[in-house]
């Protein structure tokens, strides 16, 4: 499993609480994968009015390739242990040869019951049968869910989990997932400009707006 944690952390450890964005795909119960990113930098308001349903059917697509894919690139170049000396040989790891060479260090009976092989499960959903191994996405703000999304993946291939390719594409979703907030960010930045500037309201008041009466404000004086 890949946590990828792109957080300041020297500036969070100063504050006395911290709110993170967390983007995990899950195969039933086990993190596959996993983003978070500072959600301290975001307008309050932006923070509690996600909306990335638009987005989550091209990343659902993506990774039912990604994990159905029939060949990996598990090998991790980490360059030279020791940077300062030019001679010194360069690193790599097998990813998916490091877990199973683990695995069989135990006994032979163990052994099957460690590997990861989940199973693929039939189900009818009104008039559709649908195959594949259940696996999950979900965006959440600390540990509390903003969406969620099911989904199964036929011809799920195990060696994604330890693959480099299931990071890649995890990142590439998060990364779409933060431009989409940071547009609406600067959006929401704008509206409390003009709500400051031509209705004359605190930044503590429009805090205190619910979503409807913030947009209710927003077409009026839009109209005028």
């Amino acid at each position: 499993m890949y946590v990828i944690n792109t957080l300041k952390i020297i500036k969070m450890n100063e504050k006395e609480y911290s709110n993170v964005f967390r983007f995990s795909l899950y195969q039933g119960n086990v993190l596959l994968c996993e983003k978070m990113f500072d959600a301290d930098q975001f307008n309050p308001f932006t923070r509690y009015s996600i909306d990335i349903r638009d987005i989550l059917p091209r990343a659902i697509t993506k990774l039912q390739k990604t994990l159905s894919k029939r060949s990996y690139d598990v090998i991790m170049d980490v360059g030279r242990v020791d940077v300062t000396d030019s001679e010194a040989e360069e690193q790599i790891y097998d990813l998916y040869g490091y877990s199973q060479k683990m695995i069989n260090l135990y006994p032979k009976y163990w052994r099957n019951e460690m590997r990861y092989s989940p199973k693929s499960v039939v189900q009818q959903i009104e008039q559709k049968i649908i195959r594949g191994v259940p696996c999950k996405i979900g965006l959440y703000i600390n540990k509390n869910p903003i969406v969620e999304r099911e989904f199964f993946v036929d011809g799920f291939n195990p060696v994604a989990r330890q693959s480099l390719d299931i990071l890649y594409i995890v990142v590439d979703i998060a990364d779409m997932i933060f431009e989409k907030i940071k547009k609406n960010d600067i959006k929401n930045m704008w509206d409390d400009y003009d709500l400051i500037n031509y209705r004359g309201l605190t930044i503590n008041q429009i805090r205190e707006l619910s979503p409807f009466k913030r947009e209710e404000l927003l077409r009026k004086f839009r109209r005028n």
